[in-house]
Protein backbone atom coordinates (compact mmCIF):
# COMPACT_ATOMS: atom_id res chain seq x y z
CA UNK A 1 0.00 0.00 0.00
CA UNK A 2 1.22 3.38 -0.69
CA UNK A 3 2.06 5.42 2.29
CA UNK A 4 0.20 8.16 2.25
CA UNK A 5 -2.75 6.33 1.21
CA UNK A 6 -1.64 3.69 4.76
CA UNK A 7 -1.42 7.03 6.52
CA UNK A 8 -5.18 8.38 5.70
CA UNK A 9 -6.23 4.67 6.43
CA UNK A 10 -4.48 5.14 9.97
CA UNK A 11 -5.98 8.82 10.74
CA UNK A 12 -9.29 7.11 10.67
CA UNK A 13 -8.64 4.27 12.15
CA UNK A 14 -7.51 5.24 14.82
CA UNK A 15 -9.77 8.67 15.61
CA UNK A 16 -11.76 8.85 18.83
CA UNK A 17 -8.86 6.39 19.71
CA UNK A 18 -6.31 7.16 22.67
CA UNK A 19 -2.74 6.23 21.97
CA UNK A 20 0.36 7.28 22.42
CA UNK A 21 3.52 7.19 19.75
CA UNK A 22 7.28 6.76 20.58
CA UNK A 23 9.33 9.04 19.07
CA UNK A 24 13.37 9.13 19.05
CA UNK A 25 13.59 11.75 16.56
CA UNK A 26 14.64 9.61 13.55
CA UNK A 27 12.84 10.22 10.01
CA UNK A 28 10.48 6.59 10.46
CA UNK A 29 8.78 7.94 14.12
CA UNK A 30 8.93 11.45 12.91
CA UNK A 31 7.17 10.54 9.88
CA UNK A 32 4.33 8.80 12.26
CA UNK A 33 3.92 11.81 14.50
CA UNK A 34 3.36 14.34 12.00
CA UNK A 35 0.89 12.12 9.64
CA UNK A 36 -1.37 11.84 13.00
CA UNK A 37 -0.57 15.06 14.95
CA UNK A 38 -4.03 16.10 14.37
CA UNK A 39 -5.10 13.60 16.19
CA UNK A 40 -3.31 14.98 19.36
CA UNK A 41 -1.34 11.65 20.67
CA UNK A 42 0.71 12.20 23.95
CA UNK A 43 4.20 11.62 22.66
CA UNK A 44 6.71 9.08 24.62
CA UNK A 45 10.70 9.99 24.26
CA UNK A 46 13.42 8.01 25.08
CA UNK A 47 16.68 9.03 26.47
CA UNK A 48 18.92 6.02 26.52
CA UNK A 49 22.40 8.44 27.81
CA UNK A 50 24.42 6.16 25.38
CA UNK A 51 25.44 9.68 22.91
CA UNK A 52 26.39 13.25 23.78
CA UNK A 53 24.03 13.85 20.83
CA UNK A 54 20.84 12.10 23.21
CA UNK A 55 19.66 15.92 24.59
CA UNK A 56 20.00 17.55 21.28
CA UNK A 57 17.41 14.52 20.00
CA UNK A 58 15.40 15.33 23.26
CA UNK A 59 15.01 18.95 22.79
CA UNK A 60 14.53 18.75 19.00
CA UNK A 61 11.31 16.64 19.57
CA UNK A 62 9.97 18.47 22.80
CA UNK A 63 10.63 21.68 20.30
CA UNK A 64 8.00 19.85 17.80
CA UNK A 65 5.98 18.99 20.66
CA UNK A 66 5.94 22.66 21.83
CA UNK A 67 4.85 24.24 18.03
CA UNK A 68 2.29 21.46 17.62
CA UNK A 69 0.64 21.74 21.18
CA UNK A 70 1.34 18.12 22.01
CA UNK A 71 1.85 16.07 25.27
CA UNK A 72 5.45 14.86 25.51
CA UNK A 73 6.95 12.88 28.23
CA UNK A 74 10.30 11.64 28.78
CA UNK A 75 11.81 8.86 30.12
CA UNK A 76 14.86 7.74 31.07
CA UNK A 77 16.55 4.30 29.79
CA UNK A 78 19.64 3.55 32.19
CA UNK A 79 21.42 -0.23 30.95
CA UNK A 80 23.36 -1.09 33.28
CA UNK A 81 24.34 -4.98 33.06
CA UNK A 82 23.37 -7.61 30.39
CA UNK A 83 22.97 -7.78 26.61
CA UNK A 84 22.09 -3.28 26.12
CA UNK A 85 19.82 -4.00 22.83
CA UNK A 86 17.87 -6.29 24.48
CA UNK A 87 17.34 -4.57 28.34
CA UNK A 88 16.77 -1.05 26.59
CA UNK A 89 13.88 -2.72 24.71
CA UNK A 90 12.71 -4.51 27.91
CA UNK A 91 12.29 -1.21 29.75
CA UNK A 92 10.86 0.83 26.95
CA UNK A 93 8.39 -1.54 26.53
CA UNK A 94 7.66 -1.75 30.46
CA UNK A 95 7.74 2.35 30.31
CA UNK A 96 5.10 2.60 27.85
CA UNK A 97 3.02 -0.05 29.37
CA UNK A 98 3.11 2.24 33.23
CA UNK A 99 2.74 5.74 30.98
CA UNK A 100 -0.67 3.85 28.53
CA UNK A 101 -2.29 2.41 32.10
CA UNK A 102 -1.48 5.78 33.77
CA UNK A 103 -3.08 7.61 31.00
CA UNK A 104 -5.72 5.01 30.08
CA UNK A 105 -3.90 5.10 26.43
CA UNK A 106 -5.58 1.75 24.50
CA UNK A 107 -2.78 1.98 21.62
CA UNK A 108 0.79 2.60 22.04
CA UNK A 109 2.49 3.09 18.78
CA UNK A 110 5.71 2.77 17.38
CA UNK A 111 7.05 3.54 13.66
CA UNK A 112 8.75 -0.12 13.27
CA UNK A 113 9.15 -0.35 9.16
CA UNK A 114 9.84 -2.86 6.67
CA UNK A 115 13.58 -2.59 6.91
CA UNK A 116 13.14 -3.39 10.47
CA UNK A 117 11.28 -6.33 9.76
CA UNK A 118 13.68 -7.91 7.52
CA UNK A 119 16.30 -6.93 9.45
CA UNK A 120 14.45 -8.80 12.73
CA UNK A 121 14.05 -12.09 10.44
CA UNK A 122 17.77 -12.12 9.52
CA UNK A 123 18.64 -11.75 12.96
CA UNK A 124 15.93 -14.66 14.26
CA UNK A 125 17.40 -16.86 11.97
CA UNK A 126 21.15 -15.86 13.00
CA UNK A 127 19.91 -16.48 16.84
CA UNK A 128 17.21 -19.67 16.80
CA UNK A 129 17.85 -21.23 13.20
CA UNK A 130 15.17 -23.23 12.41
CA UNK A 131 14.09 -24.08 16.15
CA UNK A 132 11.35 -21.42 16.01
CA UNK A 133 9.47 -20.13 13.56
CA UNK A 134 10.63 -17.19 12.61
CA UNK A 135 8.52 -14.32 11.58
CA UNK A 136 10.10 -11.05 12.23
CA UNK A 137 7.80 -8.86 13.52
CA UNK A 138 4.29 -8.61 14.32
CA UNK A 139 2.04 -5.66 13.55
CA UNK A 140 0.09 -5.61 16.47
CA UNK A 141 0.31 -7.14 19.96
CA UNK A 142 -1.51 -7.08 23.08
CA UNK A 143 0.72 -6.97 26.65
CA UNK A 144 -0.88 -6.64 29.37
CA UNK A 145 -4.37 -5.13 27.70
CA UNK A 146 -2.22 -2.64 25.67
CA UNK A 147 -2.33 -2.91 22.08
CA UNK A 148 1.34 -2.28 20.80
CA UNK A 149 1.13 -1.50 17.09
CA UNK A 150 3.71 -1.15 14.09
CA UNK A 151 1.69 0.16 11.73
CA UNK A 152 4.54 1.36 9.26
CA UNK A 153 5.77 -2.55 9.07
CA UNK A 154 4.74 -2.98 5.17
CA UNK A 155 6.64 0.28 4.42
CA UNK A 156 10.31 0.75 3.25
CA UNK A 157 12.09 2.95 4.73
CA UNK A 158 13.01 4.53 1.40
CA UNK A 159 9.29 6.11 1.14
CA UNK A 160 9.78 7.69 4.66
CA UNK A 161 13.02 9.76 3.59
CA UNK A 162 10.17 10.53 0.68
CA UNK A 163 7.67 12.20 2.54
CA UNK A 164 9.85 14.08 4.97
CA UNK A 165 11.62 15.50 2.17
CA UNK A 166 8.27 16.30 0.68
CA UNK A 167 6.53 17.75 3.83
CA UNK A 168 9.84 19.83 4.90
CA UNK A 169 10.09 17.45 8.01
CA UNK A 170 13.10 17.70 10.33
CA UNK A 171 14.52 15.05 11.87
CA UNK A 172 17.58 13.60 13.73
CA UNK A 173 20.03 10.59 12.73
CA UNK A 174 21.44 8.48 15.01
CA UNK A 175 24.93 7.94 14.74
CA UNK A 176 24.82 4.83 16.31
CA UNK A 177 23.21 3.10 13.85
CA UNK A 178 26.69 3.24 11.92
CA UNK A 179 28.38 1.59 14.71
CA UNK A 180 28.93 -2.09 13.76
CA UNK A 181 28.67 -3.14 17.38
CA UNK A 182 25.57 -4.63 17.39
CA UNK A 183 24.02 -7.58 15.65
CA UNK A 184 21.12 -4.49 14.10
CA UNK A 185 23.67 -3.14 12.56
CA UNK A 186 25.75 -5.55 11.41
CA UNK A 187 23.33 -7.02 9.04
CA UNK A 188 22.04 -3.75 8.24
CA UNK A 189 25.45 -2.42 7.04
CA UNK A 190 27.58 -5.65 6.47
CA UNK A 191 25.19 -8.76 5.79
CA UNK A 192 22.16 -7.06 3.15
CA UNK A 193 24.46 -5.22 0.93
CA UNK A 194 26.68 -8.41 0.21
CA UNK A 195 23.13 -10.49 -0.28
CA UNK A 196 22.04 -7.45 -2.61
CA UNK A 197 25.18 -8.28 -4.19
CA UNK A 198 24.56 -12.05 -4.99
CA UNK A 199 20.71 -11.65 -5.80
CA UNK A 200 19.32 -7.68 -6.35
CA UNK A 201 16.19 -9.10 -5.47
CA UNK A 202 17.02 -10.99 -1.78
CA UNK A 203 14.82 -8.34 -0.64
CA UNK A 204 11.82 -8.89 -2.32
CA UNK A 205 12.12 -12.36 -1.34
CA UNK A 206 12.03 -12.03 2.17
CA UNK A 207 9.52 -9.98 1.98
CA UNK A 208 7.29 -12.76 -0.01
CA UNK A 209 8.57 -15.13 2.80
CA UNK A 210 7.53 -12.62 5.47
CA UNK A 211 4.13 -12.44 4.18
CA UNK A 212 3.83 -15.85 3.09
CA UNK A 213 4.45 -16.59 7.24
CA UNK A 214 2.19 -13.92 8.49
CA UNK A 215 -0.57 -15.41 6.65
CA UNK A 216 -0.22 -19.11 8.81
CA UNK A 217 0.66 -17.52 11.77
CA UNK A 218 -3.26 -16.78 13.14
CA UNK A 219 -3.56 -20.53 12.41
CA UNK A 220 -1.08 -20.71 15.17
CA UNK A 221 -1.87 -18.16 17.17
CA UNK A 222 -5.29 -19.84 17.57
CA UNK A 223 -4.51 -23.74 18.13
CA UNK A 224 -2.18 -22.31 20.79
CA UNK A 225 -4.76 -20.43 22.79
CA UNK A 226 -6.53 -23.64 23.12
CA UNK A 227 -3.64 -25.33 25.51
CA UNK A 228 -3.46 -21.57 27.03
CA UNK A 229 -4.90 -22.15 30.82
CA UNK A 230 -3.95 -20.44 34.22
CA UNK A 231 -1.78 -23.73 34.73
CA UNK A 232 -0.44 -25.31 32.08
CA UNK A 233 -0.21 -29.72 31.59
CA UNK A 234 3.43 -30.99 31.33
CA UNK A 235 2.51 -34.28 29.51
CA UNK A 236 -0.04 -32.23 27.37
CA UNK A 237 2.62 -30.00 25.96
CA UNK A 238 5.26 -32.03 25.41
CA UNK A 239 3.36 -33.30 23.23
CA UNK A 240 3.45 -30.25 20.75
CA UNK A 241 5.62 -29.58 17.77
CA UNK A 242 8.53 -26.86 19.00
CA UNK A 243 6.88 -24.18 16.68
CA UNK A 244 3.44 -24.51 18.81
CA UNK A 245 5.03 -24.87 21.96
CA UNK A 246 6.57 -22.12 21.19
CA UNK A 247 3.28 -19.53 20.98
CA UNK A 248 1.80 -21.09 23.77
CA UNK A 249 4.11 -20.69 26.26
CA UNK A 250 4.62 -16.89 24.65
CA UNK A 251 0.82 -16.53 25.03
CA UNK A 252 0.47 -17.81 28.83
CA UNK A 253 3.29 -15.33 30.11
CA UNK A 254 1.45 -12.38 28.66
CA UNK A 255 -1.33 -13.42 29.94
CA UNK A 256 0.28 -13.23 33.80
CA UNK A 257 1.64 -9.77 33.05
CA UNK A 258 5.19 -11.62 32.47
CA UNK A 259 7.26 -9.84 29.26
CA UNK A 260 7.95 -13.24 27.12
CA UNK A 261 11.79 -12.78 26.73
CA UNK A 262 13.06 -15.38 24.33
CA UNK A 263 15.32 -16.67 27.54
CA UNK A 264 12.00 -17.44 29.20
CA UNK A 265 10.31 -19.62 26.92
CA UNK A 266 13.48 -21.45 25.33
CA UNK A 267 13.94 -22.01 29.66
CA UNK A 268 10.71 -23.00 30.01
CA UNK A 269 10.49 -25.32 27.35
CA UNK A 270 13.93 -27.29 28.64
CA UNK A 271 11.62 -27.31 32.27
CA UNK A 272 8.80 -29.65 29.91
CA UNK A 273 11.30 -31.85 29.11
CA UNK A 274 13.30 -31.97 32.30
CA UNK A 275 12.43 -35.25 34.05
CA UNK A 276 12.51 -34.18 37.55
CA UNK A 277 8.99 -34.02 39.48
CA UNK A 278 9.65 -30.66 41.36
CA UNK A 279 11.78 -27.43 40.40
CA UNK A 280 11.22 -23.94 39.51
CA UNK A 281 12.84 -21.07 36.86
CA UNK A 282 12.98 -17.98 38.26
CA UNK A 283 12.01 -15.26 36.07
CA UNK A 284 11.38 -11.56 36.46
CA UNK A 285 9.84 -9.20 39.47
CA UNK A 286 10.13 -12.15 41.92
CA UNK A 287 8.03 -14.27 39.22
CA UNK A 288 8.82 -18.19 39.22
CA UNK A 289 7.48 -20.70 37.04
CA UNK A 290 7.03 -23.99 38.83
CA UNK A 291 6.65 -27.17 38.08
CA UNK A 292 5.03 -30.59 40.38
CA UNK A 293 4.61 -33.12 38.51
CA UNK A 294 2.34 -32.29 35.93
CA UNK A 295 1.25 -28.98 36.17
CA UNK A 296 3.77 -25.73 35.28
CA UNK A 297 2.33 -22.37 37.37
CA UNK A 298 3.33 -19.23 37.62
CA UNK A 299 3.88 -17.74 41.27
CA UNK A 300 5.13 -14.98 43.28
CA UNK A 301 8.18 -15.55 45.16
CA UNK A 302 7.84 -14.94 48.85
CA UNK A 303 8.94 -15.32 52.53
CA UNK A 304 7.40 -18.18 54.06
CA UNK A 305 4.57 -17.24 56.74
CA UNK A 306 5.40 -17.45 60.05
CA UNK A 307 2.26 -15.84 61.94
CA UNK A 308 0.78 -18.01 64.26
CA UNK A 309 -2.41 -17.50 66.64
CA UNK A 310 -3.86 -19.74 69.69
CA UNK A 311 -7.42 -20.51 69.81
CA UNK A 312 -9.18 -22.02 72.50
CA UNK A 313 -13.04 -22.60 70.86
CA UNK A 314 -14.31 -20.82 68.72
CA UNK A 315 -13.93 -19.14 64.99
CA UNK A 316 -10.47 -17.49 64.62
CA UNK A 317 -9.61 -16.25 60.84
CA UNK A 318 -6.24 -16.21 59.94
CA UNK A 319 -4.52 -14.75 57.16
CA UNK A 320 -7.33 -15.45 55.09
CA UNK A 321 -8.99 -18.31 56.11
CA UNK A 322 -11.38 -19.26 59.15
CA UNK A 323 -11.01 -21.86 61.54
CA UNK A 324 -13.15 -22.65 63.38
CA UNK A 325 -13.15 -24.92 66.54
CA UNK A 326 -16.00 -26.31 68.94
CA UNK A 327 -15.78 -29.58 71.54
CA UNK A 328 -18.42 -32.18 72.08
CA UNK A 329 -21.61 -30.59 69.83
CA UNK A 330 -21.13 -29.61 65.98
CA UNK A 331 -23.14 -26.63 65.65
CA UNK A 332 -25.53 -26.33 62.93
CA UNK A 333 -23.80 -24.13 60.61
CA UNK A 334 -20.71 -26.06 60.19
CA UNK A 335 -21.23 -27.98 57.11
CA UNK A 336 -18.26 -30.22 57.22
CA UNK A 337 -15.35 -30.74 59.76
CA UNK A 338 -12.78 -32.94 60.68
CA UNK A 339 -13.70 -35.15 64.37
CA UNK A 340 -11.08 -35.25 66.35
CA UNK A 341 -9.91 -36.85 69.79
CA UNK A 342 -8.98 -34.06 72.34
CA UNK A 343 -8.62 -36.27 75.89
CA UNK A 344 -4.86 -36.21 75.17
CA UNK A 345 -4.30 -32.57 73.94
CA UNK A 346 -2.90 -29.40 76.00
CA UNK A 347 -4.78 -26.24 74.89
CA UNK A 348 -4.80 -23.80 73.58
CA UNK A 349 -4.67 -24.72 70.66
CA UNK A 350 -1.93 -22.83 67.84
CA UNK A 351 -2.59 -22.33 63.97
CA UNK A 352 0.31 -22.08 61.75
CA UNK A 353 2.23 -22.96 58.52
CA UNK A 354 4.24 -25.86 58.41
CA UNK A 355 7.61 -25.61 59.21
CA UNK A 356 10.87 -27.70 58.49
CA UNK A 357 10.63 -30.90 61.32
CA UNK A 358 7.08 -31.06 61.71
CA UNK A 359 6.54 -34.77 62.24
CA UNK A 360 3.33 -36.63 62.09
CA UNK A 361 2.00 -39.38 64.35
CA UNK A 362 0.21 -42.54 62.78
CA UNK A 363 -0.39 -45.89 64.75
CA UNK A 364 2.20 -47.19 63.27
CA UNK A 365 4.88 -45.02 63.96
CA UNK A 366 5.75 -40.85 62.92
CA UNK A 367 6.99 -39.84 59.70
CA UNK A 368 8.30 -36.68 58.06
CA UNK A 369 5.73 -34.18 57.17
CA UNK A 370 8.24 -33.36 54.46
CA UNK A 371 8.31 -37.19 53.47
CA UNK A 372 4.66 -37.90 53.49
CA UNK A 373 4.14 -35.01 51.30
CA UNK A 374 6.15 -36.27 49.00
CA UNK A 375 4.45 -39.45 49.19
CA UNK A 376 1.10 -38.51 48.18
CA UNK A 377 3.12 -35.88 45.89
CA UNK A 378 1.21 -32.84 46.99
CA UNK A 379 2.77 -29.91 44.61
CA UNK A 380 5.60 -28.56 46.13
CA UNK A 381 5.03 -24.76 45.32
CA UNK A 382 1.96 -25.55 47.72
CA UNK A 383 3.49 -27.50 50.61
CA UNK A 384 4.64 -24.11 52.79
CA UNK A 385 1.39 -22.38 52.78
CA UNK A 386 -0.71 -25.28 54.33
CA UNK A 387 -1.82 -24.54 57.93
CA UNK A 388 -0.72 -26.97 60.65
CA UNK A 389 -3.05 -27.13 64.12
CA UNK A 390 -0.89 -28.16 66.97
CA UNK A 391 -1.28 -28.23 70.90
CA UNK A 392 0.98 -26.52 73.18
CA UNK A 393 3.29 -29.68 73.54
CA UNK A 394 3.39 -29.48 69.76
CA UNK A 395 1.76 -32.70 68.98
CA UNK A 396 0.45 -32.04 65.61
CA UNK A 397 -3.34 -32.59 65.68
CA UNK A 398 -4.26 -31.49 61.65
CA UNK A 399 -2.74 -30.39 58.68
CA UNK A 400 -4.73 -28.87 55.78
CA UNK A 401 -5.99 -31.35 53.18
CA UNK A 402 -3.24 -34.20 53.80
CA UNK A 403 -3.19 -35.10 57.42
CA UNK A 404 -5.47 -35.53 60.47
CA UNK A 405 -4.18 -37.05 63.86
CA UNK A 406 -6.02 -40.60 64.75
CA UNK A 407 -3.56 -41.58 66.90
CA UNK A 408 -5.37 -39.27 69.96
CA UNK A 409 -7.73 -41.98 71.23
CA UNK A 410 -11.52 -42.11 70.22
CA UNK A 411 -13.71 -40.36 72.81
CA UNK A 412 -14.41 -36.49 73.28
CA UNK A 413 -14.36 -35.25 69.60
CA UNK A 414 -13.41 -31.95 68.69
CA UNK A 415 -15.24 -30.75 65.05
CA UNK A 416 -12.46 -28.92 63.37
CA UNK A 417 -13.28 -26.83 60.48
CA UNK A 418 -10.99 -24.51 57.61
CA UNK A 419 -12.88 -22.80 55.34
CA UNK A 420 -10.95 -20.52 52.82
CA UNK A 421 -12.17 -18.62 49.75
CA UNK A 422 -16.24 -19.76 51.02
CA UNK A 423 -14.70 -23.22 50.08
CA UNK A 424 -14.74 -25.83 53.41
CA UNK A 425 -11.89 -28.44 53.69
CA UNK A 426 -11.97 -31.14 55.45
Amino acid sequence: MHLESLLSQLREELNQTPFLISVSGGVDSMVLLHALKELKPVVVHFNHHKRKASIKDEQFVSSFCLNEELSLITEDIHVTHGNFQSEAHHQRQNKLIEIAKKHQITHVLTAHHLDDHVETLLMQIQQHGNKKLNIGLKEKNIIQNIIFYKPLLSIEKKHLYDYAKKHQLDHVEDSSNQKNIYTRNLIRNRLLPKLYQVDPNIKEKIIAYLQRVHKIYPDIQHEASTYVKDTLSKHELSQCQRMLLREVIYQWLLIHHITPKTSYIEDVIKGIHNKKPNFSILLEKNQQVLFSYDTISIQSLSQQNTLNQDVLEGNILFDNKHVSIFFDNKPNHIQASSEICYNKLIFPLTVRYRKAGDVLSFHYGHKKLKNHLIDIKYPKHLRDSLLVIEDQQQTIVFVEDVYINKTLGDSHTLYLALESHDDTRY
